[in-house]
């Protein structure tokens, strides 16, 4: 699902330019092929029957380090049956490998904040070309349009220096078990964007002051 990262020591100071060009590199691959995802699946014809679509996450903000498509659908008042035939296709998708489906309205919706209430589906594909990718498809069930805050915040602040530093770290984290389990993408971004954060040990340290570890505690 992953490609592998892209060489780099923890305690490095400066992103070299060899590295720099590769992490761009890469970030581009993964976000031209997302879009083939898109297109060999017909999502955006599928999911825009149910709501509005919006595709969100790395794949629209050119910071892409593996094969993660994320995908937001506000459906106000729609019923899981409906969502469970609409998704039809992607169940019975002879390259879909497995589908994850998580409940996350009225008592289990952990927040309690009713704009946090969804249906939201893991989808593993693997493409033609033979890549695994992870779909994550968001059915959110508000009253409006799901907001997306970090999404609009970084589409205004990204600048080439921070685009880059979020790249280096998320090549540093993405293959850990502590990552999208301790800490996550939003955390990277935070860090960056909004307390200077620019180097993988920078991050480490920026965790640490929360308690938290880049590795698995012993």
């Amino acid at each position: 699902m992953a490609e592998d990262p892209i060489p780099s020591r923890m305690d490095q100071e400066t992103l070299q330019p060899e590295q720099a060009a590769q992490l761009l590199q890469r970030q581009q691959m993964l976000q031209e092929e997302a879009q083939v995802v898109l297109e060999e699946l017909d999502l955006v014809n599928l999911l825009s029957a149910s709501g509005s679509l919006r595709q969100v996450g790395s794949s629209t903000l050119g910071l892409m380090t593996w094969r993660d498509l994320d995908l937001a659908v506000s459906s106000p008042g729609l019923d899981v049956e409906s969502i469970y035939e609409l998704m039809r296709p992607l169940y019975t998708h002879q390259r879909v490998k497995r589908v994850h489906y998580l409940n996350e309205s009225g008592s289990y919706n952990a927040t309690g904040n009713p704009e946090q209430e969804r249906y939201f589906f893991m989808v593993h594909y693997e493409t033609l070309a033979g890549n695994e990718w992870k779909i994550d498809i968001s059915f959110w069930l508000g009253l409006d349009i799901h907001p997306e805050p970090v999404q609009d915040a970084l589409e205004q602040q990204l600048t080439p220096e921070t685009r880059l530093a979020i790249l280096w770290i998320k090549n540093a984290c993405y293959q850990l078990p502590t990552y999208r389990s301790t800490f996550y993408s939003t955390d990277i971004y935070e860090a960056v964007a909004k307390h200077g954060v620019r180097t993988p040990k920078e991050f480490e340290e920026y965790l640490a002051r929360s308690a938290r570890s880049m590795y698995p505690r012993k």
